[in-house]
């Protein structure tokens, strides 16, 4: 049960346009941004950033990546709510299955480019603790990236680590929507991945 019950579509008007914008992304109505909603500015904000980060369709990085990388911070923290999101967004965003169930084997799965492990890497420990990414992965980072683009990796997973602690704090239910979805497709939740 959420700690902050979400407003209804109706209630909250001022952030309305945004959440629907999203919503006809994602083909459901996210219990994260009725709760924000309760702050409009801070939902609108987010909202804008989302828009902005992940989707943007001028993005300088594949947005199969993006959603990786979303996935992997969120797997990092332990937050169920936007490791399901994740998932099924980077479904719904070109991201094959095969590499969906084996994201935790990136290091070692043939899957994953070199360039995917990089940027896998830092999502990983940056997304854990911003200064848990090492010089030496910021580095290979550098390698497979240039500057625009490692800003918008960065971006990813500063986006998601606000995500991943408010979502977590709030025990943000998730959609049943996301939870159809999930079920249909092998998904092993964060809980279960950071203790394997």
């Amino acid at each position: 049960m959420p700690h902050i019950a979400p407003l209804t579509i109706e209630e909250a008007q001022e952030a309305k346009g945004d959440i629907a914008w999203l919503a006809s992304a994602t083909g459901f109505t996210a219990n994260s941004m009725l709760t924000l909603s309760r702050r409009p500015e801070i939902a609108k904000a987010v909202l804008g950033l989302i828009r902005a980060v992940v989707r943007n369709p001028d993005g300088t990085v594949d947005a199969p990546l993006r959603w990786m990388v979303a996935h992997v911070t969120s797997l990092s923290n332990g937050c169920s709510y936007c490791s399901a999101h994740t998932f099924k967004n980077g479904a719904d965003n070109g991201v094959p299955q095969n590499k969906l169930d084996e994201i935790w084997s990136f290091e070692t799965s043939e899957l994953f480019s070199d360039a995917e492990r990089a940027a896998l890497r830092v999502a990983l420990s940056g997304g854990q603790c911003p200064s848990y990414a090492s010089p030496e992965d910021m580095t290979e980072l550098r390698r497979h990236f240039n500057e625009e683009q490692i800003v918008e990796i960065g971006a990813v997973i500063a986006l998601f680590g606000f995500n991943n602690r408010w979502n977590a704090l709030m025990e943000t239910e998730i959609e049943p929507e996301v939870t159809e979805f999930l079920s249909k497709n092998k998904y092993r939740g964060a809980s279960e991945d950071a203790t394997d």
